[in-house]
Parts: structure tokens; C-alpha cells; sequence
């Protein structure tokens, strides 16, 4: 009987410590299941096509993909980027790499980050830490410091930047010689 008695209280003591550690809190359970903080969906060695009217616009590769969904839907490439921009008769006229980038679909933004470079299609280089691209006006633009190489070889620094998509007219805000420097190529 006695053995019997202290089987039931052990397990009487196991019951009341497992129900009590049992416990969610709401605010850890919502953590858990927000759909803001964790990706809906997750890819790997992906592409993504931009398009507009059946016109392809961009075209983003990266190693990794993750959509996120809720207030701001959004979608995170990781491990390395590559974003292709096309003219209206689909011929590439720039090419994006960069360590990471976001791409905002509501407010049509990309968000190029790390290790930023930007090569148009005559061999002038970007080189940023981060650089916006609004799809709606076709602009590129950082405040960051730039270093351009231009297509005749020479160098220019200076902080923030303002350009057309394809990089063939460009402006530099505020460029380290203390001269203002634009590039307008005559298409």
C-alpha cells in the first residue's frame, strides 16, 4: 500500500507541474503566428519577373527569397541579388547585383543593399552601400557614397545620386572635387 501511495503522489506531483507548465501567454502565441514577422513563403536559387502590360521591366534573381505578408507586404532577397532592367523592346539595359535587397510591391520600391553595383549597358559602374529603385518613375537613387567609373575609364566619388533606370543619365549631389557632375548619354 505504500508503494501504491507513493506512485499516486508522484504522479499527482507530475500532472500538477506538467498542466502548470502548460501555459500561453496571447502575446507569444501572436508572436509566433504573425505573418509580418515570419515569411509566408520561403525560395531558393529563384527569379522573379517585374512586368507591366505583358512587358517584362526587371527581372530579380537571388538566393534566397522569403515573402512576407500583413501591413507591409514585402519580399527579402538574401545571399546575393541580381536585378535586370529592360527598355520597352525587352533588351537589357542594366545590370543590379548586391548582398541583399527588398522589393515593396504596394509602393512599387526595390531596395538594393551591400555591396551595391550598378553596370549600364555602355560599362559605366556604380559602386554603393544602398540604392533605390522606384519602378513607377524609373528612378535610382542613393545617399550614400558613390564611386562611378565611367566608360572612358575615369573615376568619380561623391555622396548621393540620382539617375534614370538603365544609368545613362545621372547626377551626382554632391560630388567630392566640389563640381557638379552630370551624365546625360543622347539616345
Amino acid at each position: 500500500m505504500n508503494t501504491a501511495r507513493r506512485i499516486c503522489c508522484f504522479a499527482i506531483t507530475w500532472v500538477v507541474i506538467l498542466l502548470s507548465s502548460c501555459k500561453n501567454e496571447i502575446a507569444d502565441i501572436r508572436a509566433i503566428t504573425d505573418v509580418s514577422t515570419h515569411p509566408v513563403q520561403t525560395s531558393y536559387n529563384t527569379e522573379y519577373i517585374i512586368s507591366e502590360n505583358g512587358k517584362v521591366n526587371n527581372k530579380l534573381f537571388a538566393a534566397k527569397l522569403e515573402q512576407f505578408q500583413g501591413e507591409e507586404e514585402y519580399i527579402l532577397a538574401t545571399g546575393g541579388v541580381e536585378v535586370l532592367f529592360y527598355d520597352s523592346l525587352e533588351q537589357q539595359e542594366a545590370k543590379l547585383t548586391a548582398n541583399q535587397g527588398a522589393h515593396y510591391s504596394k509602393e512599387k520600391k526595390l531596395i538594393a543593399r551591400d555591396s551595391v553595383v550598378l553596370i549600364s549597358r555602355k560599362g559605366e559602374r556604380l559602386e554603393t552601400e544602398e540604392l533605390i529603385f522606384l519602378e513607377d518613375s524609373s528612378k535610382i537613387f542613393t545617399d550614400k557614397f558613390v564611386k562611378i567609373v565611367t566608360a572612358n575609364g575615369s573615376t568619380l566619388y561623391g555622396n548621393g545620386l540620382v539617375s534614370n533606370d538603365s544609368f545613362t543619365k545621372w547626377q551626382i549631389k554632391k560630388p567630392h572635387d566640389g563640381q557638379l557632375i552630370i551624365n546625360e548619354e543622347n539616345e
